[in-house]
């Protein structure tokens, strides 16, 4: 039986106040759970508002001699991504050299994924993104196409 103890705030720690404790914390487990299946979203309540994503490509022109200093630079300018609010992933793609076609110019092709097309832009516009940019010894500008993703299997696991 557990001990019952007084005090001018009234009894406290009884089978009552605990049962109701522990059930309380079941409850918001479970709730927590459900509503929120997605821990990079946490604040958005599942089904209630939609997965707002956005992927950015960008194509890259570099020299051959540039390549090497290219890939460490564009590493550099992920991991700072890494750390901005809204921020998703990043892809870098080496194309083959003997492409042909609208990419035949480009020799590498990056996709980033972000929460909001505005976060996107707050995190390139800082000044430690425009040094890195700046230092990437690209042939042509660096802009971003922006798309809605539609689809994404990323997290998925068949059974």
């Amino acid at each position: 039986m557990l001990k019952v103890s007084t005090n001018v705030y009234g009894t406290i720690l009884t089978r009552r106040f605990l049962n109701r404790m522990v059930t309380f914390s079941i409850g918001f487990a479970g709730t927590y759970a459900f509503t929120n299946p997605d821990l990079d979203r946490i604040w958005e309540v599942h089904p209630a508002f939609e997965q707002k994503s956005y992927a950015f490509v960008n194509f890259y022109q570099v020299a051959p001699e540039d390549s090497d200093h290219f890939e460490k630079n564009i590493k550099c300018l992920t991991r700072f991504l890494q750390t901005q609010e809204g921020y998703g992933y990043t892809r870098v793609l080496r194309l083959d050299k003997d492409a042909k076609g609208p990419l035949a110019n480009y020799q590498y092709v990056g996709i980033q994924t972000w929460f909001n097309a505005d976060l996107m832009k707050k995190a390139l516009d800082s000044t430690i993104s425009q040094k890195i940019i700046a230092n990437l010894r690209l042939k042509n500008p660096y802009n971003s196409i922006m798309y809605k993703i539609m689809v994404d299997d990323s997290s998925f696991v068949p059974n």
